[in-house]
C-alpha cells in the first residue's frame, strides 16, 4: 500500500513540474523581449558595445552575451544597426560587425553561421587591401559605407542574438 501511495505522490509532483515548465515555455513564447540594453528588431535583439576590440576579442564578448557579431540580413536591418550605433554613441562610428573572410580570401561568411548573402559593400570594396583585410565594419570614417578591415585593427561593436 506504501509503496501505491509513494507512486501517486510521485506521479503527482512530477505532473505538476511538467505543468510548470510548459507554462513557462509559453510565457517565453508570449514575451519576446530583448534584455535590457538591446534594441528589438524582428526577431533579434542588438546591442553596441563601446568597447575598442580587435574582431576576435569582439566576437568572443559576443559570444559571453549570448550573442555573436551581428549579422546583416537585409538593407533595413543595416540601417537599424547603423541607428542601434548612433544612438548609443551619438554618432556614426565606425564598428565590426559579424561578416570575415578570414577562413578563404573572398568567402565572406558571418560569425554567427547564418548565410551571407549581404551586398552593400562600399564602392569597390571588399578589396582586401594588402591582402590583410578580411573583417567587416561599418559606418567607415563615420559615412553609410561598409569595408573590409584588417581583424587586428581596434573597434567598438555591435552583437545580436536570437529570439528564437
Amino acid at each position: 500500500m506504501a509503496s501505491v501511495v509513494y507512486c501517486i505522490v510521485l506521479l503527482c509532483l512530477t505532473s505538476g513540474l511538467w505543468m510548470e515548465a510548459e507554462a513557462k515555455a509559453e510565457e517565453k513564447d508570449c514575451d519576446e523581449s530583448c534584455p535590457p540594453g538591446w534594441t528589438k528588431h524582428g526577431s533579434r535583439c542588438f546591442i553596441y558595445r563601446p568597447y575598442l576590440s580587435d574582431w576576435a576579442s569582439a566576437e568572443r564578448h559576443c559570444i559571453a552575451l549570448g550573442g555573436n557579431l551581428a549579422s546583416i540580413q537585409s538593407t533595413h536591418e543595416y540601417n537599424q544597426i547603423r541607428t542601434v550605433v548612433r544612438k548609443a554613441a551619438n554618432s556614426n562610428r565606425n564598428v565590426w560587425v559579424g561578416g570575415h573572410d578570414a577562413v578563404r580570401e573572398g568567402v565572406w561568411l558571418w560569425s554567427d553561421g547564418s548565410k551571407f548573402s549581404f551586398g552593400s559593400w562600399g564602392r569597390g570594396e571588399p578589396n582586401n587591401r594588402g591582402g590583410k583585410e578580411h573583417c567587416m565594419e561599418i559606418n567607415w570614417r563615420g559615412q553609410n559605407y561598409v569595408n573590409d578591415q584588417p581583424c587586428r585593427d581596434r573597434r567598438t561593436f555591435v552583437c545580436s542574438s536570437s529570439l528564437e
